[in-house]
């Protein structure tokens, strides 16, 4: 699902434009208000306490990996093609990155490296992140 061969669904658009874990107005006062589900039928992210309107809609949650938003793959490979997306396993469960990572050190590499910011990836992936495959 590239940009140059398709064209990105609006929801992903919104999905990748989005600011998780960034606390909800709503629900301000409560526990948990950090806004980590992203609703595909309102097409916005929302917090726990929220859900319950949204109750018949489709439901997107989004999880941190080392300090970066992640989405299950399972739950990505739903919604669209994630091939060639390197995957990370964190508690048991593959995730995959909604974003790249800033490149923090320089990496020795078997030279396999993202097609859009040339990150060190494993043998048969092509990207490293959702944004970098749909933006490339």
């Amino acid at each position: 699902m590239s940009s140059s061969s398709s064209i990105i669904p609006r929801w992903l658009q919104i999905l990748l434009a989005e600011k998780f874990f960034s606390p909800c107005v709503v629900h301000e006062c409560a526990n948990k208000n950090d806004k980590n589900i992203f609703c595909l039928d309102c097409c916005m992210s929302i917090c726990l306490h929220c859900s319950h309107t949204h109750r018949p809609h489709h439901l997107l949650q989004v999880r941190r990996y080392v300090y970066h938003d992640v989405l299950r793959l399972g739950d990505a490979q739903k919604l669209m093609n994630c091939s060639f997306v390197q995957p990370y396993t964190t508690n048991r469960a593959k995730v995959i990155f909604l974003h790249k990572r800033p490149m923090t050190r320089p990496f020795k590499s078997n030279g396999n490296f993202c097609m859009k910011c040339d990150r060190s990836l494993q043998d048969s992936f092509l990207f490293c992140s959702i944004s970098c495959k749909v933006l490339s």
